[in-house]
């Protein structure tokens, strides 16, 4: 892929820093609209993370991720395409495959891998099929539905999805038509996003006004991942909206259990050594940190073998960074903890981790 829209100066790609705005209560969000929230965080976790649960519960949970992410995803993806898309795409006024293309090209800039074309059928009918190879994924599960989202976006109807490992570190993708349960239908419910004020200014870069930090990080555009220059850890843009849904849908599905199995797949996945006390040791750098990750507005961080207390203001995916926090203090003290957490209708998250005795 073409790196003339690298920033010559961070690095950045400006699909990411241009098309997105970091507001100052540790919020990201599109600088069109402004009511999409997003983070740019370490993905390698959440395959780990989904096994985790199932490991937990004892229950596959595949069907129930790719189904309701792939729902979620497939009304972001409608709402950046101009509303005769899929009018036009029936008309043949408009090549099916051109339009995926803008989707797979947006895939690598944010960090999601490197989708390629494979075949397709479009004649309109059942027999249809569009088969993408996406190698190094960012998630499977998640590319997996993704590829069926993009597909149901610009054809405006539903799609099944299968797939298949191709090779190493790589898998074929197949939607087709296919019309999903009735009691999936109507079940969605996304809200958009209102920014709360907040006091957080991140060092901008002087050549494409993005985060200054984000010159710890490379693009690398003909594999569509985002990777931290010295840690080697994987990050991608992706959109809460797109990822409570699956975590509210397991519940709906599971039982109300599901939080706590959440947490505890998060803290098992941090003690294996993925992120350590030294990662929030400094208060300050870690509110950088957070806010660059678009998670939230740092407020307060105590932390001894005592215990450990957090404030975060206007927190996202609260369940993955409750389980973090909570790894990150069995870790550092080598024992095992209880952790107890309110979040507020303002999405004010408190969380106090506690030694076991």
């Amino acid at each position: 892929m073409d790196e003339s829209g690298l920033c010559p100066e961070c690095g950045a790609h400006d699909y990411v820093s241009g098309q997105h705005l970091w507001l100052d209560n540790g919020d990201i969000v599109m600088n069109t609209g402004q009511t999409e929230r997003l983070v740019f965080f370490e993905c390698e976790n959440l395959d780990p993370l989904m096994s985790g649960i199932e490991e937990i519960i004892g229950v596959s949970i595949e069907h129930i991720v790719i189904s309701s992410y792939r729902r979620a995803l497939r009304m972001y993806l409608t709402s950046l395409l101009p509303d005769n898309v899929s009018e036009l795409v029936r008309d043949r006024a408009l090549d099916l495959k051109t339009v995926d293309d803008g989707f797979r090209d947006i895939a690598k800039l944010t960090g999601s891998g490197k989708y390629e074309f494979v075949d397709m059928r479009y004649e309109q009918d059942e027999k249809d099929f569009f088969t993408v190879n996406i190698t190094k994924p960012y998630s499977l599960l998640m590319c997996v539905a993704g590829h069926a989202a993009a597909m149901e976006a610009v054809l405006g109807y539903d799609h099944g999805v299968t797939y298949a490992e191709a090779g190493p570190g790589a898998y074929a993708i197949t939607a087709f038509p296919s019309e999903h349960p009735q009691e999936l239908k109507g079940r969605m419910f996304l809200f958009p996003y209102h920014h709360q004020e907040g006091e957080i200014d991140l060092e901008r870069c002087g050549t494409c006004g993005g985060p200054k930090a984000l010159s710890a990080f490379k693009w690398d555009l003909d594999n569509g991942i985002i990777a931290h220059k010295i840690t080697g850890r994987r990050m991608a843009v992706q959109g809460p909206n797109e990822l409570e849904p699956i975590f509210n849908e397991l519940e709906n599905e599971l039982g109300d259990t599901i939080p706590e199995a959440i947490v505890e797949a998060q803290r098992r996945f941090t003690k294996t050594g993925f992120y350590t006390m030294e990662t929030v040791s400094d208060t300050d750098d870690f509110r950088t940190q957070l806010a660059l990750r678009g998670l939230g507005n740092l407020k307060d961080l105590k932390a001894s073998k005592k215990g450990l207390r957090m404030r975060l203001d206007n927190a996202t995916l609260h369940l993955m960074i409750m389980g973090m926090m909570q790894g990150i203090f069995d870790s550092a003290f080598d024992t095992d903890s209880t952790v107890e957490w309110e979040l507020s209708d303002d999405q004010q998250l408190q969380l106090e981790v506690t030694p076991k005795s």
